[in-house]
């Protein structure tokens, strides 16, 4: 069954909810990647990470690590300055930043070492073969791997050495700091019981791979479109501007409303997940339609954010979808950046913060443009077709907020 109907897709979660549904069909197909961790686990082995997992992703939780990101949004502005090119690989830029903030969420502070500088190679390395990866196992029932053989190799080489890195952490840091992965050891359940040291593991290698390249892609969107979009872009930056030497706490990040307005038309034209599945465990019924036992229902995210029956001009970069109350007057799924149901995204709040510090850290100091057409490539992810190229400009009288 497809569908792009948010109707549907409420009577589909709430089925869902119910144990009418599930996502189990892609668990082998992920489990050498994501293993047990909250992307691919199943039954109660996810409600009881999900409990876990849930605190520590509040946003009273995640200012814990508000420093860091404005920390290394600060140092990659401070070193474009320095190096004064005009020409940027956005892309590059924004995949080293989301690394670091990640690797020191993670474990602690960077050692600049070269276990961290492997650490990033692998997780790349991971994140390119995913979707040829999931293809050959879905599509082709595994019978397609000696089409991506080469492939292969390099990932679970880079699988063995990011697992092999987590590991070694898992040893070094303990549960007393105040890291995620020894909140994640410290953390117990309602029987009192605490996350294996498998499941650590599957959930910090989770947490990379799905904090990363969603993260990173979104933003690539933002700067692309508002390099395009001049008049938007300099609506931003004068909300921006308005701030003056404020530090960007979450509280003054709630302000900038046409900012965070253009980031959620940014995830609506490029969502990340263009489509959710889930498998039919018993015959329900959606939209007066009997949908039998063991069929697959698709929710097609990218249709409904390009419908016009949801959206005024719906293929145009416009802010204002997202102002003056406009939300309201739409199905509270019509717009699903980070899911739905049971199963919606448990880093949001980060993801939201995280991405709001950097794109509000770079447009203090740098107006942005973008000359070329780029086209979205499917992957895993939604993402950009090859890297993108900006021009900056640095802003008079620009300052660096933390």
């Amino acid at each position: 069954m497809f569908t792009s109907n948010p109707a549907h897709y409420e009577e589909i979660f709430n089925q869902e909810a119910k144990g009418l549904l599930n996502r189990d069909s892609l668990y082998e197909a992920k489990k050498p990647m994501f293993g047990d961790g909250l992307f691919n686990s199943k039954g109660e082995t996810w409600t009881n990470q999900r409990r876990l997992m849930q605190p520590m992703f509040t946003k009273q939780a995640i200012a814990e690590w508000h420093g860091i990101m404005l920390e290394e949004a600060a140092n990659a502005v401070a070193r474009l300055k320095s190096n004064g090119s005009t020409k940027v690989n956005i892309s590059e830029e924004l995949k080293a930043i989301i690394q670091s903030i990640l690797i020191q969420v993670m474990f602690g502070r960077l050692n600049s070492s070269n276990s961290e500088k492997l650490l990033m190679a692998a997780i790349d390395t991971i994140v390119k073969g995913l979707f040829p990866h999931l293809l050959s196992e879905t599509l082709g029932k595994g019978k397609l791997k000696r089409l991506f053989v080469l492939q292969n190799r390099r990932m679970e080489k880079a699988i063995n050495q990011f697992v092999g890195y987590v590991e070694s952490k898992i040893d070094e840091i303990g549960p007393d700091g105040h890291e995620l992965i020894s909140l994640m050891m410290k953390g117990r359940d309602r029987n009192g019981s605490q996350m294996s040291r498998a499941l650590l593991r599957d959930e910090a290698v989770t947490l990379f791979l799905a904090g990363q390249d969603t993260t990173v892609n979104t933003l690539i969107w933002f700067f692309y479109l508002i390099g395009r979009h001049e008049v938007v872009h300099k609506r931003i930056t004068s909300e921006i501007m308005e701030l003056e030497d404020a530090p960007l706490t979450p509280e003054t990040l709630e302000r900038l409303t046409y900012t965070k307005a253009a980031l959620y038309e940014t995830l609506r034209l490029y969502p990340q997940a263009i489509a959710l599945s889930r498998d039919t465990a018993e015959t329900i019924t959606v939209g007066g339609q009997r949908i039998p036992k063991d069929t697959s229902v698709i929710m097609s995210l990218y249709a409904t954010n390009r419908d016009g029956r949801w959206w005024d001009r719906p293929d145009e970069f416009n802010p204002e979808h997202f102002l003056n109350g406009a939300a309201t007057q739409r199905h509270k799924y019509t717009f699903l950046p980070f899911g739905g149901g049971v199963h919606n995204c448990v880093g949001r709040h980060f993801a939201e913060l995280e991405m709001m510090v950097i794109i509000v850290t770079v447009l203090r100091a740098f107006t942005i443009q973008v000359n070329e057409d780029i086209n979205p490539t499917v992957s895993i992810t939604y993402k950009p077709e090859r890297d993108v190229i900006v021009s900056v400009t640095p802003n008079v009288n620009a300052k660096i907020g933390m």
